[in-house]
């Protein structure tokens, strides 16, 4: 068995081929939709709603390390569900012409990165539940997971940018 790490960096040059045959129109779409997706996920965790609910958990007998990992999992399947609906049919397609690979490519690369580098954080936090990942990483895996989005950027982030992203769909 390869590392863990090679398998996420391959999902997200996959998303970069897939970008250049969709094009950046949809794929702006599509970051916009991870990034709302990954703010309510980032917001509801940090704040006092979060805190609620893990309190209720906790006091039906839940340990904290089994509520988090009901938190991180639920995330990882909101963002598999939004992504799932975000490629099917037509979604948010911004205004461009001509098909540029370059940025296509490079959008394709965002939504792999926002996508999967998610998926990759949220299933570490939860101490990988559903795989037999053992406690020794390389050295590799030990700086990439430092670069993923949910551990750099914060709520704020997410709706600033995809605030932003909307904002210049709308604008002509």
């Amino acid at each position: 068995m390869g590392p863990i790490e090679l398998l996420f960096l391959v999902l997200i040059g996959l998303f970069g081929a897939i970008g250049v045959v969709r094009g950046y129109q949809r794929e702006l779409g599509v970051t916009t939709m991870l990034l709302l997706t990954l703010f309510v996920i980032e917001f509801l965790t940090a704040s006092s709603f979060g805190t609620r609910i893990t309190a209720a958990l906790v006091g039906l007998g839940l340990t904290e390390t089994q509520v988090t990992t009901i938190f991180d999992l639920s995330a990882c399947v909101l963002l598999m569900i939004v992504m799932f609906i975000s490629y099917q049919g037509l979604g948010l397609v911004y205004p461009g012409s001509g098909q540029n690979h370059f940025v296509s490519l490079l959008v394709g690369l965002v939504n792999g990165y926002l996508f999967a580098g998610s998926i990759w954080w949220y299933l570490q936090n939860a101490g990988w539940p559903f795989a037999k990942v053992t406690d020794t990483y390389t050295p590799m895996y030990e700086f990439l997971v430092k670069l993923l989005p949910p551990e750099i950027f914060g709520w704020q982030f997410f709706i600033l940018v995809a605030v932003a992203m909307l904002i210049l769909r709308v604008i002509r």
